[in-house]
């Protein structure tokens, strides 16, 4: 017995420990590292954006679930070159203020608009979405086709991708989701989850600030470090399911605009996790290229799930071709 509390205090010490660390620490970085692009408040709520480049049309730019602006560094100075390129931290995220309205593709691609307006960031737009905005972009297009010149799906999420899939990977998902609603804010709270990144273990991802550029990378542990990372991610965690429904409803009962569209594929199992699942949204992705009947379905062989670091010179020819395609049409 005495050995049990003796464990406990221990225990209780170390989580009090990590937690005035961590908010310490979170304000320190909140001080050190400073937004690299624009703020602008929108009912009261900060939003980060940068912008590079000049020309039309604008490409906008969603990053996956958990991810910042900072994750298009390789990408956002070569599209400058020829037009101009929107990226931007959802809310939660880099230094955009967390919100308390569900994370919802609706909401995300209502919030977008308005910041976008705000920006005097003018339509039709060509959009990029990356993994889970990939349902963000295409509810976007759904919603308002005559805003939207192209678009361009990077790895994207699948409103149809849990279907049809083996109960243990069920199971697996349904354990992944209860870690990222519950545990991992608790984990952001502490400083445990800084801890990971710190070490460049981020969950399923290890060696992801390896792959940005060297400037960036302290950046980019100080944002995914913060508090209220947690928060974010966990909140869009709880509005994925929702996020699916509505573009399944939209599929069924509005037409996707005809404009030029590339979705590309990650070649190697890395988030996807075994040959079959990569090899089932390969498949989801070519049915989404077909959408458009200016559609093309690209594979990247030697790219895993964050294609923008693992193999951004795709990405960045294939908004150079959607761009083109948009301007040819006028």
């Amino acid at each position: 017995m005495t050995w049990l509390f003796i464990i406990i205090k221990v225990l209780i010490g170390v989580i009090v420990f990590g937690a005035i660390y961590q908010f310490f620490a979170t304000i320190r970085d909140r001080r050190k590292f400073l937004p690299p692009g624009k703020l602008i408040k929108i009912a009261n709520h900060n939003w980060h954006y940068k912008i590079m480049g000049e020309g039309s049309p604008t490409v906008i730019v969603d990053s996956g679930a958990g991810a910042t602006h900072l994750d298009w560094q390789f990408v956002q100075p070569e599209v400058a070159k020829f037009t101009r390129i929107f990226t931007y931290d959802r809310a939660g995220y880099g230094w955009s203020d967390l919100s308390s309205k569900p994370r919802t593709a609706e909401q995300v691609i209502s919030e977008l608009r308005q910041l976008l307006r705000e920006a005097e960031i003018e339509p039709p737009y060509v959009l990029v979405g990356m993994s889970l905005a990939g349902l963000y972009s295409r509810l976007f297009a759904y919603y308002y086709p005559e805003e939207v010149a192209g678009m361009v799906l990077v790895d994207v999420a699948h409103e149809r991708m849990y279907e049809d899939l083996p109960m243990e990977w069920v199971k697996l998902n349904q354990r992944l989701d209860w870690l990222s609603v519950y545990v991992l804010p608790i984990m952001a709270r502490i400083g445990l989850f800084r801890l990971l990144v710190t070490l460049d273990r981020f969950p399923f991802l290890p060696g992801l600030f390896q792959k940005m550029p060297t400037a960036v990378q302290p950046f980019a542990k100080a944002v995914y470090s913060q508090t209220q990372f947690g928060r974010a991610f966990a909140q869009e965690s709880s509005g994925l399911s929702g996020s699916m429904k509505q573009v399944e409803q939209a599929r069924s009962t509005k037409p996707f605009p005809k404009i030029p569209l590339i979705a590309l594929s990650a070649g190697k199992p890395d988030v996807a996790g075994t040959p079959e699942m990569l090899q089932k949204l390969q498949k989801l992705h070519a049915e989404l290229a077909n959408d458009s009947p200016q559609g093309v379905h690209i594979i990247s062989p030697s790219s895993g799930h964050v294609m923008q670091l693992d193999d951004p010179k795709l990405i960045i020819d294939s908004i150079w071709n959607v761009v083109e395609k948009v301007r040819s049409s006028r």
